[in-house]
């Protein structure tokens, strides 16, 4: 009974939580408890001087109370969250009183045209579905407008915010039958339920900011509101204020734990096995032996920090790059997991939370190693072993089929209240004219007006009497609404520049339930007339006539025929207003059924995780509270936060659940910060760039620094040392098999290119550097063509405008055919590394215009920026600028420069040394021309003899003989025909001569017996002998094998001997038939491979002329020219050659074999062919890529142009 009674108790509590953090109680009055969770007409129509007045964020000094403290949290990130809607509003009044015309700008996007169409009633509550006009033509897929969280500004084309201001959120943007119908379509949901609109002939505007984004602050907001209700034992840290770190209770109570898994194998001492494997929390820090290295796979800082995360109330663990920080997370978890396994009773999930889903999913696959059961929060993952632990997979394993009693009454409740909504709709939209008693239900019109219509001797049409009484009154002034609607102006043609749009994948739509991840379904109730009433043409503005002939006509056929349809628009408008707070008030019942709903949901997903005892819930810092519900419901006592220092404070602060007992912050303040979408609130005194991690640490808080750095070279951690002072390295980054030095750059593993080269501004207002992005390319290039894979190469630049040019110039480069690009931005490369990194700093303005280095004096971004590297770094930027600018930038890269100084590892009147493996002979690169027709060697001439015999005539190079050609004269003797060869050393030997051709034939025809071919003829021979030499076709020289030809610094070709065609079957006189059937197979397997392989991207695109052989035996076209991808296949040719890319084609009178093109980085010189647009183009309309080969106009022939590579290697 009393176990039953505990379980009561605890279901009623778990009720109680979940119910509580959807339906949040607000306080009375006007203060920050009491403000609903979207932001109000009020706080968006504020004056600027009404808005400022905000409380200072203090960083430096402790708080006097939690109340201030959350207080100032909540206002400042709700400002942040409305500043730049209320602004771009704001602008637009401005600009409206002024006169001024109302385009995008800066601060806004306007759109106009704005109808509501429809409502669709989903369970995570109703959204409008508007129509819209963007002020010019839009690329959905690259843009990052309407993104779903953003807020919107509504007002009426009349009142123009005079005092209508309706705020709303976008729910969703689909594209397919959304954004790119005519005009747009979008879902969005009201702020409030009374604002909702159903007048779908009201034309509205909509705004949205540039600036600011506010689903990164909603849940966050709320999540302040209740952390505000409870108190947990953390709060006593947050304000600053108590600085003695605690056990936490549960710890306390269980004290003994497991480190054995820290150890590299069991200890022979088993007195010491048996104390790491009982180890007592309380009884002081782990005794680190001198040995610890050789006995642990942790170092002895990993092993301290282990220590506070498992036993401290708050660890604050700090990790310079490539200390471990994840790994030693990763540690620590799986102590507490063995602890939580022995403590009695349910045990609730240790909930662990990353800034980014990359950082989560790894997190939570290191988890899995350690076979903890885990549950996965939000559904844009990116890895698909994470796919069965998301929330809605684990459900489908474990819940009844339809969520039990409680569930179908309000899946019952809901569907009743969308037949009511759907119900009142028709009786004002549908396909009839609108019912008169409706009008005089609702007091619009009079009774005599009503009895009018229904004068029982006046002849009624039938065909018209089944629209309703309003039929025979309009007569001919009744039209299709459609005629109205569909001449509304188009969207102006003008085309919007593309952007480089990146925001986390999770936010597709404002969706709680995975179900509802890619598009939020649900019934769509539209609002739309089939009929009204034609407008009186000579007048533009007629509403008060036919309001004052409403009035005074009792009859309403005493009404004159012109105004009839004037006077029924008016009536369909005023019964739209009589019936809006009807449908209201439906929609406010509908929202709070679906919040009914969503409390039951993740009541059940509770009960789900206990009774499945899943140990681990991960999810982004965004979801801990988006998902508080269900997260608070589980009662954690432990959270863990990974990129800590990234996370907004009021991420951390409003997850602090009531049950939380540790809290676990790891990161590190010295690399990225918090983001804030407007800047003068990330400065003083505000600091929204200050997390919570960095503001503990400097008010002195206890904390754990990670101090031994497996990541660079010690060249590259000296130039990071100056913000770490005591970084050490590991024995492992000091080992030359472990970290080799860069091939070409003579030991050199880092340097700092200077120049003049002055930036530019694109259409975006990014910044870009192009000769620098030059100097970059042709770097590249040289590390290729040395040996240096591709992929092991990252280039970081801190401007997308000059991404984009990098790409656009590397995907470019004849000689990088093949090749995969690392460009990122710096703010998007947070936690990762490569062997080699490339810095673009772009900044060098002209001198006219002062010294300027923008956000590159951000000291976070910098350290991101230098330490990814792990055997090779090297800077390119314009160093008086970037040390003169400001006093900041100055300290800043003065400092880092300095370091290349005294390292020897900058040269400014020399540039770029290289240094060639086969002479070492040292080249410097200071202009573009410097690297001329370089090869990745020297300007010495090879001279060195090739495996045939022959000098090599080429300049010096890094690719090796066997993977050129050889172009010296062939002189061996031909054995066919015993003549001197007339060819190259690197083709197949052959002499013109009739001998020659006559001893190949035979050979060809014993090849064709021995096969067992019927008439021993293959295609090609029936084109030869049929007039294939009419249209252009010559028999391909034989090869030997795969071969190369070409030059070293222009790009080479790869190309390998003709293979056999299928042989005609028994008859000739069917040879026609048969090169058709044999056409269509090759197509359909053509389509088939092209399906198979489409997500691949390994394309490439020709043209292909359908053509037969007719009876005569010449071949004639048969059809228009077919444009289509031909499928690229990755073989390993003979001869121990290096993987190939085999490209299937079929053109016309040709009966050659494939085409290769190397995609190995053995080959870096390959030119395949010029880099194309993307077959696929999501981005635009569906046009075709670059074609391979060109029809003369005047000829008739084919003009072949090389196949383009159209794989995306972005």
């Amino acid at each position: 009974m009393a176990n039953r009674d505990e379980w009561k108790q605890l279901s009623a509590t778990r009720d109680e939580i979940v119910r509580s953090n959807i339906f949040v109680k607000l306080d009375d009055g006007d203060g920050w408890k009491s403000n609903p969770e979207i932001p109000t007409a009020k706080e968006i129509l504020l004056l600027q001087k009404e808005a400022e007045g905000l409380p200072e964020n203090h960083v430096e000094q402790p708080w006097k109370s939690k109340e201030d403290y959350l207080k100032a949290q909540y206002e400042i990130l709700r400002r942040e969250g409305t500043e730049g809607l209320r602004f771009a509003v704001n602008n637009y009044r401005w600009n409206n009183t002024h006169g001024l015309r109302q385009d995008d700008d800066e601060h806004k996007f306007v759109y106009t045209q704005v109808r509501i169409k429809s409502y669709v009633m989903t369970t995570l509550g109703p959204l409008a579905r508007v129509e819209f006009m963007p002020q010019r033509a839009i690329k959905w897929l690259k843009s990052g407008r309407l993104k779903p969280g953003s807020l919107l500004a509504i007002t009426t084309k009349a009142d123009k915010f005079k005092t209508i201001c309706k705020v709303a959120v976008v729910a969703q943007r689909p594209y397919l039958l959304g954004l790119d119908q005519t005009p747009p379509l979008v879902d969005i949901m009201w702020g409030n339920p009374e604002d909702a609109v159903f007048d779908c002939d009201l034309e509205l505007v909509m705004i949205e900011a540039r600036h600011g984004y506010f689903e990164s602050s909603r849940h966050s907001l709320v999540g302040l509101q209740l952390a505000a209700q409870a108190d947990t034992p953390i709060d006593k840290y947050i304000t600053g204020s108590h600085k003695k770190n605690e056990t936490p209770s549960f710890i306390s109570q269980h004290p003994i734990m497991d480190f054995t898994s820290v150890l590299r194998q069991p200890l022979a001492d088993l007195e010491r096995l048996k104390a790491m494997r009982e180890f007592n929390v309380l009884s002081g820090s782990l005794t680190i032996p001198e040995d610890a290295e050789g006995i642990s796979f942790l170092d002895a800082s990993q092993l301290s920090a282990l220590h506070q995360m498992v036993s401290k109330e708050l660890a604050i663990i700090q990790g310079p790059p490539g200390t471990g920080k994840t790994f030693t997370s990763v540690e620590a978890i799986k102590i507490m997991l063995a602890s939580r396994r022995k403590r009695p009773g349910p045990n609730p999930p240790i909930i662990v939370a990353a800034q980014t889903n990359h950082a989560l999913d790894q997190l939570l696959g290191h988890c899995l190693d350690a076979n903890a059961k885990i549950l996965r929060l939000g559904s844009r993952s990116d890895r698909e072993d994470m796919r069965p632990y998301s929330l809605y997979e684990v459900r489908r394993k474990y819940s009844r089929s339809g969520g039990g009693k409680r569930f179908r009454e309000l899946e019952d409740d809901r569907h009743n209240t969308i037949h009511r909504v759907e119900a009142l709709v028709n009786s004002v939209f549908g396909d009839n004219l609108i019912d008169p008693r409706e009008l005089h239900t609702h007091g619009i019109i009079t009774e005599k007006q009503l009895e009018s219509l229904y004068d029982e001797e006046l002849e009624t049409i039938p065909e018209l009497e089944k629209l309703g009484p309003f039929s025979l009154w309009l007569g001919d002034s009744r039209i299709p609404a459609r005629i109205i609607r569909d001449r509304q102006p188009l969207v102006s043609e003008k085309l919007e520049a593309d952007e480089d749009f990146d925001y986390e994948r999770d936010v597709e739509n404002i969706a709680y339930d995975e179900e509802d991840a890619d598009r939020i379904n649900g019934k769509e109730i539209k609002l739309m007339h089939v009929w009204t009433g034609k407008e009186p043409g000579h007048f533009k503005s007629w509403n008060h006539r036919a309001q004052r002939l409403l009035r005074e006509k009792e009859n309403l056929f005493d009404i004159p025929q012109d105004w009839k349809g004037a006077v029924y628009q008016h009536l369909q408008s005023q019964l739209v207003q009589a019936t809006t707070p009807t449908l209201a008030g439906l929609l406010a019942k509908y929202v709070d059924i679906c919040k009914q709903r969503r409390a039951l949901r993740a009541r059940q997903d509770i009960d789900m995780v206990f009774q499945q005892d899943i140990a681990v819930i991960g999810c982004t810092t965004t979801g801990l509270t988006k998902y508080r519900a269900f997260l608070a419901g589980c009662q954690p006592l432990t959270l863990l936060i990974e990129e800590a220092a990234e996370t907004r404070e009021g991420n951390i602060t409003s997850a602090l659940y009531p049950s939380l007992q540790q809290l676990v912050l790891v990161g590190d303040h010295q690399q990225m910060s918090p983001r804030c979408d407007i800047r003068w609130l990330g400065q003083h005194p505000y600091n929204l760039n200050v997390s919570l991690f960095e503001r503990l640490i400097n008010l002195d808080m206890n904390h754990v620094m990670l101090n031994e750095q497996r990541r660079m070279r010690p060249e590259l951690r000296r130039i990071v040392s100056p913000f770490y002072k005591n970084l050490q390295d590991h024995p492992s980054v000091r080992s030359p098999e472990a970290r080799p030095d860069v091939p070409g750059m003579g030991g050199r593993n880092c340097w700092f290119f200077d120049h003049e080269w002055l930036e530019d501004t694109n259409s975006d207002n990014s910044k870009l550097n192009d000769q620098e992005a030059e100097m970059i390319t042709l770097f590249f290039v040289y590390l290729v063509a040395n040996g240096v894979s591709s992929d092991k190469i990252t280039i970081l630049t801190y401007y997308r405008g000059q991404r984009s040019l990098l790409l656009r110039k590397l995907k470019g480069h004849p000689s990088l055919a093949g090749c995969y690009f690392n460009v990122f931005t710096v703010d998007s490369y947070q936690g990762e590394e490569n062997d080699v990194v490339l810095l673009s700093l772009v900044r060098s303005p002209h001198p006219a215009y002062g010294r300027n280095i923008g956000f590159l004096d951000n000291p976070h971004r910098a350290v991101v920026a230098i330490s990814r590297a792990r055997q090779g770094f090297y800077m390119f930027g314009n160093v008086t600028n970037l040390v003169e600018a400001k006093i900041e930038s100055t300290f800043l890269w003065g400092t880092i420069y300095q370091r290349f100084v005294d390292q020897g590892m900058v040269r400014r009147e020399l540039g770029l040394p290289l240094v060639c493996q086969n002479h070492g002979n040292e080249i410097w690169i200071k202009e573009l021309d410097d690297w001329a027709d370089n090869a990745g060697g020297c300007h010495e001439r090879c001279r060195e003899t090739r495996p045939c015999g022959h000098p090599c005539t080429l300049r010096c190079h890094a690719i090796a003989h066997e993977n050129l050609p050889c172009s010296s004269p062939c002189f061996q003797i031909v054995p066919e025909c015993g003549h001197p060869c007339d060819g190259l050393c690197g083709e197949r030997c052959f002499h013109n001569c009739e001998a020659f051709r006559q001893a190949k034939a035979l050979a060809k025809q014993a090849q064709r017996q021995e096969t067992g071919s019927p008439k021993g003829k293959t295609i090609e021979d029936l084109l030869l002998q049929h007039g294939a030499q009419d249209f252009g076709y010559e028999e391909p020289a034989k090869r030997k094998g795969a071969i190369l030809t070409g030059s070293p610094a222009r790009g080479l070709y790869s190309h390998l001997g003709e293979m056999p065609l299928r042989p005609l079957d028994d008859n000739w006189k069917n040879s026609e038939a048969v090169i058709r059937q044999q056409d269509r197979e090759l197509d359909e397997d053509r389509a088939k491979r092209n399906e198979m392989w489409l997500s691949q991207n390994h394309y490439m695109q020709d043209r292909w002329i359908p053509t037969a052989v007719n009876a005569s035996g010449t071949r004639v076209r048969t059809g228009p020219t077919i444009t289509r991808p031909t499928i690229t296949q990755y073989i390993q040719p003979p001869n121990d050659l290096p993987a190939m890319t085999i490209t299937t084609t079929l053109t016309a009178g040709s009966g050659t074999g494939p085409i290769f093109a190397s995609t190995s980085n053995q080959f870096p010189k390959i030119a395949a062919v010029a880099q194309p647009e993307p077959l696929i183009q999501f981005e635009q309309d569906d046009s075709a890529a670059p074609e391979s080969s060109m029809e003369n106009k005047e000829t008739g022939e084919l003009d072949v142009v090389e196949g383009e590579d159209l794989i995306d290697l972005a």
